[in-house]
């Protein structure tokens, strides 16, 4: 059963972007780059997920013309990866659907390992992007090197966070969304007031919302969002942790503005490179 891999941020300044993160109380790794794609990245890492953080202003273009557009709404969330243990059977399981992804690509960069030697990811991806809702596209990645990647010795925080309890996007037609989630999903979606919610194996959860129910849930948290041509987007991260108390003491000494909303306690978009992030 899939669960969320990990989810890219688009950034404009990924040092600033590192900066803004780390005063969210999260333990950011240095800028890495992509050998083969020449993009940047600063990565978040908990025990099975990861949030990356990614400036594509020097990657080649066929990467940096995939994303770009994302900024036509600033930055923010732009795709979201799930988990496959053979990206080879994936083609096959995808083209049997009806879709078209694209080539393999790997994502491979240097990092550096708490006892401060250096190892190199071997981390493969498959886009498979639909249209329309082009930032509400899945991809799959598969991990040959998992200990490259969900590194323990960088994997706690000083917010609390424990895991990555689930995603929302927007969508301005969820109803267009839905049959392509179920089939990269593998199995049915939960139907909800405004939309839609995929479980995930690890309990892990993926909704999709229209813009009344993305403002219900995060009412002062979110301007009121405009998707222009995109027609979507993620919007919202939510984090488990140990002691939401504590999370907002954490919080509170470094000056990061909070808001109670529906979906709990919410860092707004602005204050962390336009993604809203909620404490659970």
């Amino acid at each position: 059963m899939k669960s969320i891999d990990h989810y890219v941020l688009m950034v404009h300044d990924l040092e600033q972007a590192r900066q803004a993160y780390q005063r969210l109380g999260f333990n950011v790794r240095p800028a890495a780059r992509h050998i083969e794609f020449g993009s940047s990245n600063a990565v978040v890492i908990l025990p099975d997920t990861y949030l990356e953080l990614i400036d594509v202003a020097d990657a080649i273009p066929l990467l940096r013309d995939q994303y770009i557009d994302r900024f036509d709404c600033g930055p923010g969330l732009a795709h979201v990866s799930l988990t496959s243990d053979s990206l080879a059977e994936e083609r096959l399981r995808l083209e049997a659907l009806g879709y078209t992804p694209g080539p393999e690509g790997n994502a491979r960069r240097t990092v550096v390992l708490p006892d401060g030697s250096q190892d190199e990811t071997d981390s493969s991806f498959l886009y498979n992007w639909k249209t329309p809702h082009r930032f509400l596209s899945l991809f799959f990645s598969e991990h040959r090197k998992p200990g490259a990647i969900f590194i323990k010795g960088h994997s706690t925080h000083p917010n609390g966070v424990t895991k990555l309890a689930g995603i929302t996007c927007l969508s301005d037609d969820p109803s267009r969304d839905l049959a392509y989630y179920e089939k990269s999903y593998g199995h049915a979606a939960e139907p909800l007031d405004h939309g839609f919610v995929m479980r995930g194996g690890r309990g892990d959860r993926m909704t999709v919302l229209d813009r009344d129910g993305v403002m219900e849930l995060f009412d002062g948290a979110l301007a009121d969002p405009d998707t222009g041509r995109l027609g979507g987007f993620p919007v919202a991260l939510h984090y488990a942790v140990a002691d939401r108390d504590a999370t907002r003491a954490c919080l509170d000494a470094a000056g990061v503005p909070l808001v109670e909303c529906k979906a709990g306690l919410a860092v707004p978009a602005g204050a962390a490179e336009g993604s809203v992030i909620v404490f659970e």
